[in-house]
């Protein structure tokens, strides 16, 4: 009995008529194969966006750092602030 698996699973009626494909066959076989699995990937429910966290949450998650201080916190968080800048408007972290 066939194991059941995620993905393509080749029967042997479908690995025995491959063999006989010529190069343009099976050029047509794959590219049917790769587009299918385009649309099911199309089809797909889209993965949730990671969570994200404002400048502010990161830079008090900085300071609890050992061997931050004050200094280090402020250039640490005028880089941040330069880096989400650059696109002309604040964005979250």
């Amino acid at each position: 009995m066939a194991k059941k698996t995620r993905g393509y699973t080749t029967t042997r009626d479908v690995y025995k008529a491959v063999k006989k494909y010529d190069h343009r066959d099976f050029d047509k076989f794959c590219t049917r194969i790769y587009t299918n699995g385009y649309k099911d990937g199309q089809m797909a429910p889209k993965a949730e966006p990671e969570a994200s966290a404002d400048v502010e949450t990161v830079m008090k998650a900085i300071k609890d750092v050992k061997g931050v201080g004050p200094a280090l916190a402020e250039k640490i968080k005028k880089a941040i602030m330069g880096t989400l800048e650059e696109g002309g408007e604040k964005k979250d972290v």
